[in-house]
This record gives C-alpha cells, structure tokens and sequence, in this order.
C-alpha cells in the first residue's frame, strides 16, 4: 500500500509540474511570438583592416533598424560608439589603434517590446604603424605645481600645431587643449598653465592636418605636477623645522617616507642627527627657494633599512667648518636617495662620505638639475662629491645617476693649486659592480688636478657619459674596473682640460672657459655664443643655455 501510494504521489506531482511547464511554455510563446530574429552574422569574425572594423548580417525580416553597439569591456558598460541604421552591416572607420572592441547587435521592431535579442562578437583593430616620436619627457626642472614645459623635436617631416595636456586620473579636472603659436611651433616647446598641483597628467602633441583622427597624435608622455599631497606637513614660516624632523625620527606614529614642505622664502636652520626612518623635504616651487643651512652633517643609525630620502627645491648650506652634507661611518641599507633641483654651498669636506669599516648598501642614488658650486675648499684636504671609503667589501652602490647638473669651482679661497673637491665619484676598495651614469652635466674649475672617477676595483661596471662638458684642469678622466663596459656620446671640453678629450670620445671646441661662459669666475656658466654646438647640440646643464 506504502509504495503505490508513493508512485501515485509521484505521478501526479508529474503530471501537475508537466501542466505549469506547458502552461509557461504557451505563455512565454504568446509574449513573444512577434519578436524579431536574433541577427546573424555573415561570417563568422568582423573584418578588420587597419584601425577600421567591418561587420555584416543576414537581413531580418520586420527590423525598422539595428542598433550596433561598440564597448571597451566584455562585461559592455564601457559604452566607445552606439550606431543604428537600416541596413544589415556596418564600416566603422578611423577608431583607435591596437584596442579590441565588444561589439553586439540587435534587430529594432517598430513595437520597442519586440526588439531582438543581441548578438555578440569582438574585434581588435591593427597596432598603430611606426610614427614619429618627437615629443621629449618632461624635464623636472621644468615643472612646478601650476605649470610645465613640453618640449618636442622640430621636424619638418612630422609637423605639430596643437596641444592637449589632460589628468590622467581625475576626470573632474580641466584639460588644456590649444593650438601652438607660430613662435612656440619654431622654438620647439610651449609653456602650459593653469594646471592643478600634485597632478598626474598625460601630454599630446598633435598635426591635425592629417585627415585621420588617430593618425594626428604623436607620442604621449606623462608628468607629475609639483606641490604637496594630502598627507604632507606643511612647515610654517616661523617652525623649527630641526626640533619637527627631530622629533618625528623618534616618534613611531609619524610613517615612514613622510614629506615635509617648506613655503617659499624662508631660511630655516636645521642640526642634522641620526636618520631612523626615511623621509621627504620639499621646497615650494612658487617663489624664492627655501633655504636649510645645516650645522653639521647627516648620517643614519647603525643597522637602519630606509626607503628613501628625498630633497626637493631646496638651497642647502654649510656655515661650519669640516663638514659634508652626509658622512657615516656605521652600518646601513638605503634603497633610495634623491635631489631634485637642490643647490649646496659651503660644504668645505665632501658631499657623501662613508667611513669607517661597516657595511653601507645603496640601491639607488640620483641627482638632477642640482648644482654643487663653492664647495670642497679645504687647505687641509677634501674627499670629493662622492667618497666610499668604508674599504673593501664595505662599500655598495647599484646605481649612481646625476643628470643636469653642475659641479663648480670647488678650491674658490685658497691659494693656486691648492685644495679641491677631490672627485666627481671615489670609490677605490668597492669591488661589487655599479651603473654609474651623466647625462647634461657640467664641471667647471673642480677636481682640480684630481681623477673624476676612480672605481678600480669595481668589476663589470657601466659608465655612461652623455653630453658632458668638462671646462676644467683635472686629471685623469677615469680608472675603471675590469670588464666595465663604457658609454660616451656627444661629450665637449674646452682647452682648460689639458689631457684632451680622446678618454671621453669628446669634441674639443677649441675655447677655454673664460670664453665659453659669460662670467665663469663669478658663477655664470651661460654659454655667451647662442651658435656654440654647446647650445645646438643641448650639451652640459640644460639650464645654462641661453
């Protein structure tokens, strides 16, 4: 009894599901029995050629129209184009390079209801072909929190006449988008204000005489305007910016990398200390640089790992006697340390001095468009910008990058012949190998009968020497490890450097200092002659050209 009671139940719940799926079937038919076809396509793949896409359909019958939809995502809520027409394909011409499309297509009845469902297909236009690209990276020393320079090469082949510089990451923010002047198109830049500080933005130049709309950019680049974030401490012009550092060393809750801005104009006297944690000084760009006249010399605690150091539009300065801007002697590991747009004087020792027989690991040192003038005079001795002289096996450093800058009359005080910063890079017991690189850099009156770079022990190094110009009697260019591989292009010295420019595959120009720069003696390394291949070429610190 139990079990035909079961198979009872079981086929009426059958026949019951069986009736509700008959009856949703004939009124899911009755709903759509006037909806259109879903359109299929005419082969199996869009046709694409170049950075056009071609799509064709069978016709279906009652369609008004069809609506073809082009996204940029497949999940189609990046909506690039939204087309309709009457007719069964479509030919979409001069969209962007290298992107896949998601596209979909549905049939229109006159009724909205009976609308077709879609029909999905994808594409990916070509790769742009090879095109010029003139447009430069943006120099740092050319940007502040409001404004840059984009630079581009003059080519009569590959015209420009418009700009555009837009936030790459904030869409709220205005783009500026403009035609060039006649005088901006001959000189090769333009000037761009009115941007937002701390900003990231992406720069185009365009010919937009070419027809094609993707064909008229050249190459895009990408810049940070200058200026504080959100999390910066802004120091005040009357705060004792030594007690904040100072004090922020020792206090956990303040992070590591924090920066530090400092406003235009103000002069703030700073007694440097132990560094337990790494952080950032920025100087404002909008006015007179802020100046930090150190009473001795920065180091970092015994055993320390930092991230980074950075310093940013800041005039340092020595007032003591036998200091540098960084000596130490105890252990540590440095992963970054940067200046930017920094000048220093009065630093009568050295710039970066390791001593003493611990450990000292650098990954990554740089320094751009800064200046080191009057420096290194010392009758009784100076260990050069940088000195690594923690003996063998102590001493590290990946990578060592100076672009744009100037080292300048480094014995300015003392008698003829005496004195002198010592080198440009000592590092003679460091056997580990190093990426040492300078890009623009100018040397004037410094390393006076001294060898610039003395890294003998350093096996399997790189040296790169790019548009350096050297206007000074130093010694011996270089002495290098074994298997160290060298590269020097477009380099000049004047006859000030007695030993010729055969080790630097320099041009000699011919004229010694006095007659290349307006007022050297004095500090004014501006090239006098705007014909000078110093100038055409771009060569030394870009900042002296006039």
């Amino acid at each position: 009894m139990m079990r035909l009671k079961y198979i009872w139940s079981a086929m009426t719940m059958s026949v019951l599901l069986s009736g509700v799926l008959f009856t949703a079937c004939k009124e899911d038919e009755y709903h759509k029995i006037d909806d259109l076809f879903q359109p299929r396509y005419v082969l199996e793949e869009p046709e694409v050629k170049s950075n056009s896409i071609a799509l064709v359909w069978y016709k279906v019958n009652e369609a008004v129209s069809y609506t073809i939809e082009f996204h940029l995502d497949n999940y189609y809520r990046n909506l690039f184009a939204s087309v309709e027409t009457t007719e069964p394909y479509i030919f979409m011409d001069d969209i962007p390079y290298g992107t896949t499309f998601y596209i979909r297509v549905r049939a229109n009845a006159a009724n909205a209801i009976n609308n077709s469902q879609w029909a999905y297909a994808s594409a990916t236009t070509e790769p742009r072909p090879d095109y010029a690209k003139i447009v430069e990276d943006v120099s740092r020393g050319e940007i502040t929190e409001n404004t840059a320079v984009i630079r581009w090469a003059i080519d009569p082949e590959n015209p420009v006449d418009s700009i555009s510089v837009k936030p790459s990451m904030d869409a709220t923010l205005e783009e500026v988008t403009r035609y060039l002047t006649a005088e901006e198109m001959a000189q090769g830049y333009a000037e761009i204000d009115g941007l937002t500080k701390n900003t990231l933005y992406a720069a185009n130049l365009y010919d937009t005489g070419k027809p094609r709309q993707y064909d008229k950019p050249y190459n895009q680049v990408t810049f940070r305007t200058a200026g504080p974030s959100m999390e910066t401490i802004i120091i005040g012009w009357d705060d004792n910016l030594s007690e904040i550092l100072n004090t922020n060393n020792d206090n956990a809750d303040i992070p590591e990398g924090t920066e530090y801005f400092l406003p235009a104009g103000p002069s703030y006297t700073v007694t440097p200390f132990e560094i337990k944690k790494g952080f950032k000084l920025v100087g404002s760009t909008e006015g007179e640089m802020a100046e930090v006249v150190l009473t001795s010399s920065w180091r970092i605690a015994s055993g320390s790992y930092i991230a980074s150091l950075e310093f940013e539009n800041i005039k340092f300065k020595q007032e003591v006697l036998d200091n540098y801007f960084f000596n130490c002697g105890n252990s540590y590991t440095l992963e970054n340390i940067s200046f930017f747009n920094c000048t220093f004087t009065g630093l009568n020792r050295g710039f970066w001095r390791h001593q003493g027989s611990n450990r000292k690991y650098i990954m990554d040192f740089s320094m751009e468009d800064c200046t080191l003038d009057l420096c290194g005079a010392r009758a009784g001795g100076t260990y050069g910008t940088i000195y690594l002289g923690s003996g063998a096996g102590n001493d590290t450093m990946d990578r060592a990058i100076f672009r744009n800058c100037t080292f300048s009359r480094d014995h300015q005080g003392l008698p003829a012949g005496t004195g002198s910063f010592g080198n440009l890079f000592w590092a003679r017991d460091m056997s580990t190998p190093i990426h040492l690189e300078y890009k623009n850099v100018t040397v004037y009156d410094f390393c006076i009968n001294s060898m610039m770079i003395n890294m003998p022990a350093a096996v399997g190094s790189e040296l790169i020497m790019e548009k350096f110009l050297l206007a000074s009697p130093c010694g011996q260019a270089y002495s290098l490890g074994a298997n160290t591989t060298t590269t020097f292009s477009d380099n000049y010295i004047t006859t000030d450097y007695a030993l010729g420019g055969s080790n630097l595959r320099a041009t000699e120009l011919g004229v010694s200092a006095a007659d290349l720069f307006v007022d050297p003696a004095n500090g004014d390394l501006t090239i006098k002659d705007a014909s000078s291949p110093i100038v055409i070429n771009r060569v030394g610190d870009t900042r002296w050209i006039p």
